[in-house]
């Protein structure tokens, strides 16, 4: 016991007058280098990127489900709807309501947004 104590007091002895490591080492990062270095180069998700692409394939969904509605209802009603109103309101996600323009036997459904996400001509998607 007594051996211990005298190696473990030079032990302290000797180790105490050592310089600091340049790392931390239970993490191996340089002494010098601040948490808010370190938080900085750690790259971070491009979630706008994801969430533009939602908005547009939602956009994109709408417009098909309004040319499906406009196809059936000049099949039950032999034409076309005068409006996008007479068979349901949808909105863009990032624009707002859509345009309907009816030329005759032709029609297009566009969407509002700029940039626009496509638009549906006689059931042909842009896109």
């Amino acid at each position: 016991m007594k051996h211990l104590f005298l190696f473990s007091f030079v032990l302290l002895f000797v180790s105490c007058g050592n310089p600091q490591p340049d790392t931390d080492p239970a993490i191996n990062i340089p002494v010098e280098e601040s948490a808010a270095e370190i938080i900085s180069d750690i790259p971070t998700p491009n979630l706008t990127g994801g969430i533009n692409l939602a908005n547009q394939n939602v956009c994109r969904v709408n417009m098909q489900s309004h040319a499906t509605s406009i196809v059936i209802y000049q099949a039950q009603h032999g034409e076309f709807p005068a409006t996008i109103e007479e068979i349901g309101s949808a909105i863009c996600p990032d624009g707002g309501a859509y345009r309907y323009v009816l030329n005759g036997q032709s029609w297009t459904i566009d969407c509002p947004s700029s940039p626009s996400h496509g638009s549906i001509t006689n059931g042909a998607c842009s896109w």
